[in-house]
Parts: structure tokens; C-alpha cells; sequence
């Protein structure tokens, strides 16, 4: 059977656990985001309206909930109290965008706050990596896993690394003038940003793995 198609058929609560359970897990993280995006992205928009927040900021939140449930794979199937698995699941990912939401505000009290950056990551791993002599130095490095992105991923990229420096999303106008930019739709950025988040990721992976 097409695997596609086999994830499809799999229960909610199924596909779940198979996504807490392995880290080969691209194929059930997009099958499981598909499945419970849109209501998280609706109830982290609806937070957005009653503290006055910008839109831009739930939507950032909804996508960090399925993050932090692939990172951490915490879930566990037996602390279900709720009869109906799928209400049940979506339960724990409102719990998990409180937390975040509840972050968000308190970093935010904070003016004097700077946000790492994947380059940041990227050095801290180089730093942690026994053979980052290897490379000429940390600099070559982030050019070395900047060069792996395409010229549309760059440009996302840069801006969101300048914008992190202040504030942990993207406000909406900088969207909206990267879309125009890119001559692509809005929402487009965001999975043009997940992309090339995979790709820094995956190169950080395959230097550490040597």
C-alpha cells in the first residue's frame, strides 16, 4: 500500500504515538500537522483577539505547538482521560500553545531580550562538535549551510534572522513585503521558512554525524 495512503487510514490517536516513537518521522509529521493544523492555527488566533496580540503571532505559536511535539515526543497515550481521542489530542496541543503564549508574554516583558537565531545554533553545535577543526571557522560554516538554500529561502531567512534579534516572529508587514518580493502568496512564506529550516537542520545533522 502506498505509505501515503497507509498514513491516511491510521487513527488519530495511532498516528500519534507512531510520531512520538521514531525520528524517522517526516512523512507522520506532515500526515498528523495536516490532520489538526487548522484548528490550532484558529484557537491560537482566537488567544491572539482576546490579549490583543498581532495575528501573525498565533499562527507562529500553532506552527512551534507541532515543533515542540515532534522535538520532544512526549506524548503519552495512557494519560488520556477523554473518551473522544480526537478532542483528547487536541487538548494537548491547546495546553502546549498556552505554554507558548505564556512564554511569549514573558519574554516579552522583557525589552532588553535577543532572540537566538539558527546561526546561532549552528555555532553552538560547531563549538560542541569534535572535529570543528574541520572548517576554517565558524564563519565558514553558516556560508557553507547558507549556500544550501535556494535564493528565495535565503531571503526569508535573513529576514527573519534580522527581525529575532527584537521580537520571536515575524510581524505581518515584513510578510506581506517579502511575499510582494518574491512575487509568492503570504502564506507561502511560512513554508519557504519551514524548508529552509529543515535544510539548516538537516546540514547541522550530517556535520555532526561525521
Amino acid at each position: 500500500m502506498n505509505l501515503r495512503l497507509e498514513l491516511a487510514i491510521i487513527p488519530d490517536l495511532e498516528l500519534l504515538e507512531k510520531l512520538c516513537s521514531t525520528q524517522e518521522d517526516q512523512e507522520l509529521y506532515a500526515e498528523f500537522v495536516s490532520r489538526f493544523v487548522e484548528e490550532v492555527v484558529i484557537y491560537c488566533c482566537d488567544i491572539c483577539k482576546k490579549r490583543n496580540i498581532e495575528s501573525h503571532v498565533g499562527k507562529q505559536i500553532a506552527h512551534d505547538v507541532f515543533e515542540r511535539v515532534r522535538k520532544y515526543k512526549s506524548f503519552k497515550a495512557d494519560e488520556i482521560k477523554i473518551p473522544n481521542h480526537r478532542t483528547a489530542i487536541l487538548v494537548y496541543l491547546k495546553r502546549i500553545s498556552i505554554s507558548l503564549f505564556n512564554n511569549f508574554h514573558n519574554e516579552n516583558k522583557r525589552t532588553d531580550i535577543i532572540h537566538k537565531t539558527y546561526f546561532d545554533d549552528i555555532f553552538e553545535s560547531v563549538e560542541k562538535s569534535p572535529d570543528a577543526l574541520g572548517l576554517k571557522d565558524k564563519k565558514d560554516f553558516a556560508l557553507f549551510i547558507f549556500g544550501r538554500l535556494n535564493k528565495k529561502e535565503q531571503t526569508v531567512i535573513l529576514a527573519d534572522i534580522e527581525h529575532k534579534k527584537f521580537q520571536k516572529y515575524l510581524p505581518d508587514d515584513i510578510t506581506q513585503n517579502l511575499s510582494a518580493q518574491l512575487g509568492v502568496k503570504k502564506e507561502s512564506i511560512r513554508k519557504i521558512r519551514e524548508r529552509a529550516i529543515e535544510k539548516i537542520k538537516k546540514a547541522i545533522n550530517e556535520f555532526n554525524e561525521k
